[in-house]
Formats: structure tokens, sequence, C-alpha cells
């Protein structure tokens, strides 16, 4: 397995492309870096003197909208410059503080209180790719209350309702003064609400913070609205499981038992009919099972290595034990679960052939899709056809290792026993020999149909630039 090199389409702040369309289609070039905010502003065409007929507007105007249009199709920038802007950045004046427009990045941290979408006219609407942005009131801890405008808050945030979630930005201040008011909802629309905001910021998203494990880690669950279900790891998982994999080292697996209530019923998890996926994406599980694969994946993305903090994850493959099950026409009674961890128990073993019990208190990340050869008959003779089956993947901080305790006793049965096996494999050498090959196959055959292949997060699937959210 390659395992994630580069990472894909990222939500939040200032997210993917650096090097993407300039004003007028020409591209950024190479030999002008951007590292800091303003240099990187100014290379996009959307530094302070250009967002001015915003600041100075006294009340939203179309050519507020036209600036703001422009502003949101360039604000995204590489992660790994975005993690030191975010380190440098300023809380929010408190209210009645004087406000500066500049192009410094503020940090916006507080509770959105209302989402709504703002309608664009059909010229900017085509400019942007979109027919409307979103507008998010956040509050913060001292009563500020601060719009964002971006175009893509978390999808599952209801619209046109007041909500109440923890959220968190790093924004581009925009104007003390003119802001949008989304109008013209659904007929059971709440209004927009009356106060006006003391700032309003731009943004590539809004990072969102609930009250579970992953979100007390420092995980955006809006990661979560690009992970595609029903197929490998892509371009759009990459950011929410480097994500998962930096928070899962900020948990206690102890911690991930307890809010599991256990080990976890993996048939709500395999199950499509049960639909787990979406709704309860990151949910804490337990897995328990035999570990028949643990695999090191080097991280070699450096920005990835320090998000993660690690140079490499593990990657497993653990067979836990089912009700008898009908996949396809096969009967088996155990089932795989795709699980990457930070860290293996000490003492464990490792490798392609292994069989190690094991517990993996973790995150579910997706429903993962992959293909593996079963053997067939066709036109009188075994054939090898690609068959499709789904299982889910699980991203955690480590996969316990749990061998059975062994007493005194079993111990010395155990050396008597192992001394009688020698002496017997020592006896039937010679047999074992015309045996092995058969024995091989048969083995390969039956791996084949139950062990999937290896999670594949192949350079090629995800771009070159991608980081973190920035959030």
């Amino acid at each position: 397995m390659n395992g994630l090199t580069t990472a894909g389409r990222q939500k939040p702040v200032f997210a993917i492309l650096l090097a993407a369309a300039c004003a007028g289609g020409g591209l950024l070039a190479a030999d002008k870096p951007a590292g800091d905010v303003a240099s990187f502003l100014a290379l996009r065409e959307i530094d302070q003197p250009r967002r001015a007929v915003i600041e100075s507007a006294a009340e939203w105007s179309q050519e507020a909208e036209a600036t703001l249009v422009k502003v949101l199709q360039r604000i995204d920038a590489p992660a790994n410059l975005v993690a030191g802007w975010r380190a440098a950045a300023a809380p929010v004046p408190a209210a009645g503080e004087a406000v500066v427009i500049s192009d410094a990045l503020v940090v916006v941290r507080g509770r959105a209180t209302f989402v709504a979408p703002q309608q664009l006219p059909a010229e900017l609407a085509e400019r942007l790719g979109k027919a409307s942005y979103d507008v998010v009131r956040i509050v913060d801890d001292r009563g500020l209350a601060v719009d964002v405008l971006t175009t893509s808050a978390p999808l599952s945030w209801a619209r046109w309702k007041p909500i109440d979630e923890p959220a968190g930005v790093l924004g581009l201040p925009l104007s003390s003064a003119a802001a949008p008011r989304p109008s013209g909802g659904p007929a059971d629309a709440a209004p927009w609400p009356e106060a006006k905001p003391g700032l309003v910021v731009a943004a590539a998203g809004v990072g969102w913070y609930p009250d579970t494990p992953l979100g007390k880690a420092g995980f955006d669950y809006g990661l979560f609205d690009s992970v595609a279900d029903g197929q490998k790891l892509v371009r759009g998982d990459t950011a929410a499981f480097y994500a998962a994999l930096a928070a899962a080292g900020r948990t206690d697996p102890k911690a991930i038992v307890t809010a599991a209530g256990g080990p976890t019923d993996v048939l709500r998890l395999i199950d499509p009919g049960r639909k787990f996926f979406p709704a309860s994406r990151g949910s804490p599980v337990v897995i328990e099972g035999a570990a028949l694969r643990a695999t090191r994946v080097a991280i070699d993305d450096p920005f990835r290595r320090q998000e993660v903090g690690s140079d490499h994850y593990w990657e497993l493959y653990v067979f836990v034990d089912t009700p008898l099950l009908d996949i396809d026409g096969r009967m088996q009674n155990s089932f795989p679960i795709v699980c990457c961890v930070r860290e293996l128990s000490p003492g464990m073993a490792s490798g392609d052939r292994i069989n190690e019990p094991v517990r993996v208190p973790g995150f579910a990340f997706k429903r993962y899709a992959y293909t593996f050869e079963a053997p067939a008959e066709k036109d009188g003779a075994v054939v090898a056809e690609t068959e499709k089956q789904q299982t889910t993947l699980v991203v955690g901080p480590r996969a316990i290792w749990t061998p059975p305790a062994a007493d005194p006793a079993s111990r010395n049965i155990a050396l008597i026993a192992g001394a009688a096996a020698v002496a017997a494999l020592a006896a039937v050498f010679g047999l074992g020999l015309l045996y092995g090959n058969w024995s091989h196959n048969r083995t390969i055959q039956r791996s084949r149909a139950e062990l999937p292949d290896r999670v594949d997060i192949r350079a090629d699937d995800v771009p070159s630039d991608a980081g973190p959210d920035g959030r």
C-alpha cells in the first residue's frame, strides 16, 4: 500500500490550489511564492485595496456582491501556508473595540446560531459556479456577532432555522458595516437575525466541532461532507482521513470504549439496510476480532507527517465473528473490518500473514468498497473472478493486542507439546513437503474469497498539493 502521500480537496478556510487560475485565466508562477497572507492576497488580486468597495459600503450592494464572489473564488491556499497563518492570526476584536479591516486574518470561535443561503444573480452565480453562498452567524463567548460568508458551511446544519453548534473560522475581514441579509426562504423559514453583525468575514469553510469524542479531540466534522461512501479512499476523503488520524492521537482508547458502550455489533456497520452512514459517521466504535494483516504505511508528505504527528500509521484487516452470513452466495461467519491506527501494542506481530487477537477502539469513517478475486467454475474449469464487496473503515489511536493469558500449568503443557511437535515435525518432514504445495494453494484460494484488497490510497487518487483544512 502506498498510503496517502498527498492530500485532497480541503473544505475549510484557505484550502487547495495556490497555482490556480488568477484573473484573466493566468496561473500563478512557480517562482512567485506567497509565504505571508498579504503577498498571497495581492497575488490573487483580493488584497485590501481591491476589497475596499465592501469596506466602504454602508449597506450591502450589487457591487459588494460581485467583489465578494471574486474573493470566494480565490481565497483557497495550500494547507502548509494556512497552518502558519492560523498560528499568527488574532482573535476578532471585542464588541465596542475598533475594527481594522486589513490583510491580516482573524480567528472566530463561538456558536453558530443561524445559516441561510444568499442567492446570487445569474451572472455572478455562473462566475462562482454556485447559485448561492452561505451566510453563517457566529456569536462568540463575549457576545460579538460575526457573519461568515462562505461557499461551504457544514451540510448537516439546518438552513433557515436557529441552530446552536460549536464552530471555528479563520477568516478574512471584509466590513464592520455592510453585510448581506438573506431572504426568500421557504414558507416555514425563520427570519434572519435582526441584530447587525459586528464584523463580516470571508472564509472557504466553517469548522464544526460537536460535543463528541472526535469533536472534542479537535476534528472538524465539516470535513465529512466530502467523504464518499461505497468507494475506495478517494480524493475527497483525504482531508478527513488525515485529520481523523491526527485527532485519534489526542484521544484515550479507554474513553472511546466507554463512549461506544463496549464492543460494537458489526452488523450495524456492514448491513447497508441499517444505513449507519452517513448519519453516524465519526461515532465511537470498538472492533474485536483476529487481525490477519497489519501493515506499516509510511506517510511521505512532510506536512501530513507534521499534521498526524508521525511518519506512519498501521493498516489492519480485522476479521470479526458474525452470525452466518450469505454474501453473494458465499456462506461465512466472519467479516473483515479495515482499521487504520496510529500504533500497535508493544509485542504484537505485524505483516501480511498473522493471526492476532485485537481490540481496536476508533471512529467509524466510511463505508469502504473493495474488490477481490474469488474462485468460480466456468466451462468446467476453476477460474478467478473479480467480485466487489463493502465493509467499514475505522480510524483509531491504537490496535490493542489481547493474547489470552497463560497460567503456569498451561505454559508447561505448551512446552511439552512444543517439544513433541518438533519431534513429530522431524519425522514427517518428507510428507510435509509433498503436502505443502496443495495446502498452500488451498490457503490462497480461501484467503482470496475472504480477504479484501488492502486500502489503496494511491498518489494518483489525490492532487499533489492537498493539505489540511486550515480551520
